[in-house]
């Protein structure tokens, strides 16, 4: 559960109407990465309680439901279980280390050798051939779904499990109000567009409206009625749709409720679910449990609208171990 979730109201002596000190922080993040027209909009804090809130369970049991935090502090578990299950080798996790940005910040002002970390990545299936045995039989060219991880991030290294997770709360939450801003920007861009084929159509229309004059005064007969009515048509509806968005622009209320109506209904737009994988009798990670029904690792895959899809797994790392081959500091 969410710490934005753990307020009593009546315990801190606050009236119905007040918002707890963690919820107007996660407001105040939404109108930081959202549409700055929201601001205009008389009592929009108080119209973005129950989204936000709303949001914050949603994303609270999200959370609750990434596997871990897995230990990888000692050698053989960077070996037998980060690097097995993730990496490639050795080489692509210190190389994804080295130009990690998050970890680059945290290591000078970490106090402790253990920490958690959130680690997000790319998850493809691909089909493979291998053997696979059963019994006493080794059947081969048997067709498998193998899984290969990419784009790997070490994000928000945390000196504690709490804070880690109050970081990924923050950061979710960060995504969703710019995800809404970036939709608002598609449809200005959309807006643009829309102006300019305006301008075109009617240059067009202008152009076969005058080659139709000449034509009837030379006593010819008149053709391209068809492109005429489709070049009509297709400008009525272009200012139809043009027409929609100034009313929206000009509305910053408009605005209040796109981020609302996200944000209220996050499990619309924001989809997760547990990947399992085993490993075959190589160590090659496949896609979903052992013939026993058994996963030997599982990560949260989280899709966000067509834009965001990443797996994720929490992460218990020892500073020592895990950079002690690396060209990083420690």
């Amino acid at each position: 559960m969410s710490k934005w979730m753990r307020i009593d109201r009546e315990m801190l002596g606050l009236a119905s109407e007040a918002t707890p000190p963690d919820l107007q922080e996660a407001i105040e993040l939404v109108l930081d990465h959202s549409c700055p027209k929201i601001r205009l909009v008389r009592g929009h804090r108080k119209m973005l309680r129950q989204p936000v809130e709303s949001a914050m369970k949603f994303i609270a049991g999200l959370i609750d439901q990434i596997p871990g935090p897995i230990d990888v502090s000692s050698d053989s578990a960077v070996d037998d279980v980060l690097v097995k299950s993730f990496f490639l080798d050795r080489d692509q996790l210190r190389n994804t280390l080295a130009g990690d940005p998050d970890v680059k910040a945290f290591l000078p002002g970490a106090p402790d050798d253990s920490f958690f970390v959130l680690l997000t990545m790319g998850r493809e299936v691909r089909k493979i051939f291998g053997s696979r045995q059963e019994g006493e039989i080794l059947l081969t060219d048997v067709a498998m779904k193998a899984i290969q991880f990419s784009d790997h991030k070490f994000r928000v290294p945390s000196p504690s499990t709490v804070k880690l997770k109050d970081a990924v709360e923050k950061g979710l939450l960060q995504i969703l109000a710019h995800w809404v801003l970036e939709g608002i920007l598609e449809e200005q861009s959309r807006k643009e567009e829309l102006s300019q084929l305006k301008e075109e159509l009617r240059a067009k229309l202008k152009a076969m409206a005058h080659e139709r004059h000449r034509m009837v005064l030379e006593w010819r007969s008149e053709t391209g009625q068809t492109s005429y009515a489709e070049a009509q048509k297709l400008l009525e509806s272009v200012e139809d749709e043009l027409n929609a968005m100034n009313a929206n622009a000009i509305d910053p209320a408009y605005y209040l409720g796109e981020v609302s109506r996200v944000l209220g209904h996050v499990g619309d737009f924001l989809t997760i679910k547990r990947a399992a994988m085993h490993f075959d009798r190589m160590g090659i990670p496949l896609d979903g449990p052992s013939n026993e029904e058994k996963a030997d690792m599982e990560v949260l895959e989280i899709q966000l609208g067509d834009t965001l899809r990443r797996s994720c797994v929490f992460l218990k790392c020892s500073r020592k171990t895990l950079f002690k081959k690396s060209a990083l500091p420690v």
